[in-house]
């Protein structure tokens, strides 16, 4: 099926992604070959990082459809690339400090710095764009320390958007290249379900790994909100761990996903690619919760003994009866 979202637009990306290799190689060793690993993890030909592109491809979908010069889509979309590097290296060590942090930080400046003079070639030193630059990074460090007290999920949904809130950077250069800031708001609105509903699919998928470490999770959020528990990311109470496979928590937070995105469809702010990304990323967080369902059933139908061997979190009583 195609990723209508990506696949017409993949020579472009490519020409993007080999203008960063090409300033990657000029970092001095041994930086250079992880800066290309890194680079190389995130490329779309890697069926797991096609639906991350939304960090850098917005302006190349402004090209094909409202006439952005190529030259600058390109330009734009390089520098959005590199300032997502930066940013999922301070995420990463922000969620999980590792002996490569000073590897990931020394590379992120790296990142930041070439973001930053690409940038530059394209907005003048007096352009809004630097006004909305620094915007979308002021809502993005509220958010990232917001996390360690504040369930955003809870208040608004939309909120936990803000955590990538970097990546409006391409959609924001574009619309201002167009001679468009009128529409910066209101398409910016728009995106943010997509990335609301990008990190409601990142939270699922990383519901332990997220539990062990305490770090922020929508998902987690909602199942302490559903049994009327205030949300503590560590240590997490043994009732939110017994309900983490519940087939009725694992529902309703999809259905979450899918009120926005009718949302989205009938926004007449919203861009294609947006309904088409957005649909995507809802089915994908339905068929996960298909998924284990699935799995749990054939544990119940092999036996409750195997069901305990597998290192799962127990269920509740009410979920046991749902699924037998």
């Amino acid at each position: 099926m195609q990723r209508e979202w990506l696949d017409p637009y993949l020579l472009d990306v490519q020409a993007v992604f080999s203008s960063a290799e090409e300033r990657f190689q000029r970092y001095p060793e041994p930086l250079v070959g992880h800066a290309l690993e890194q680079l190389r993890l995130l490329h779309p030909s890697r069926k797991e990082s096609g639906h991350s592109c939304i960090g850098y491809i917005t302006p190349l979908w402004m090209q094909h459809t409202e006439g952005l010069p190529s030259e600058q889509a390109h330009l734009l979309s390089t520098a959005c690339l590199l300032h997502m590097l930066y940013f999922l290296n301070l995420d990463d060590i922000m969620d999980e400090p590792t002996e490569e942090s000073v590897l990931k930080l020394s590379l992120g400046n790296l990142y930041y710095v070439d973001a930053l003079q690409t940038y530059g070639a394209l907005f003048e030193s007096s352009s809004v764009f630097w006004i909305h630059f620094r915007k979308v990074i002021l809502d993005w460090a509220v958010s990232v320390n917001g996390e360690l007290h504040l369930d955003y999920f809870q208040q608004n949904p939309l909120l936990i958007a803000q955590k990538a809130s970097p990546s409006q950077i391409g959609i924001i250069g574009a619309l201002l290249l167009l001679e468009q800031p009128d529409r910066i708001v209101p398409v910016c609105s728009a995106m943010n379900i997509v990335l609301m509903t990008l990190q409601m699919t990142d939270d699922f998928t990383d519901t332990k790994q997220d539990a062990v470490h305490g770090n922020y999770n929508s998902y987690l959020s909602h199942i302490s909100a559903a049994l009327q528990q205030e949300y503590l990311t560590h240590p997490l109470k043994d009732s939110v761990h017994q309900n983490v496979f519940n087939s009725h928590l694992m529902n309703s937070y999809a259905d979450i996903a899918h009120h926005f995105n009718r949302i989205l469809a009938t926004s007449s702010s919203s861009l294609p690619q947006f309904i088409s990304l957005n649909s995507y990323l809802c089915n994908t967080l339905v068929q996960a919760v298909h998924d284990i369902k699935e799995h749990k059933q054939r544990l119940y139908r092999g036996g409750f003994h195997y069901w305990i061997s597998e290192s799962q979190p127990e269920i509740s009583d009410e979920e046991q009866a749902d699924s037998v």
